[in-house]
């Protein structure tokens, strides 16, 4: 059972850093546009020189694509953990395997246990 599992976490964290990297790779290749997650309004601002209108087409670009990154970051942090557990499931598996092969009466098996 705990193969089956192992091998499923160790999938779903391959699959969300796989997932991470594709979208973050379509995006800044600009295969895919950016998410609009930030939408402002362009911002005027009075100076002494006089009343200055910064765009807001520039700011939101960047806005966005920070979000979307960090977002992937998460995503791929996500699916290492994830990978993480299922790996370790998978090693102490075959540890309990391992250790179950053992003969306890035999005396070089019990050097390789104290070992462990």
């Amino acid at each position: 059972m705990h193969k089956i599992l192992g091998y499923l976490l160790l999938c779903a964290g391959l699959f969300l850093i796989f997932f991470a990297g594709n979208g973050m790779y379509k995006t800044f290749v600009r295969v895919s546009p950016v998410p609009r997650i930030v939408n402002m309004r362009d911002i005027t601002v009075q100076a002494p020189q006089g009343t200055v209108t910064v765009p807001a087409d520039g700011i939101n670009t960047l806005a966005n694509t920070a979000l979307f990154a960090v977002l992937m970051l998460f995503f791929a942090s996500v699916g290492a953990r994830v990978g993480h557990l299922g790996i370790h499931l998978l090693k102490t598996e075959r540890i309990y395997d391992a250790l179950s092969q053992l003969d306890l009466t035999d005396k070089d098996d019990l050097k390789t246990l104290k070992k462990l």
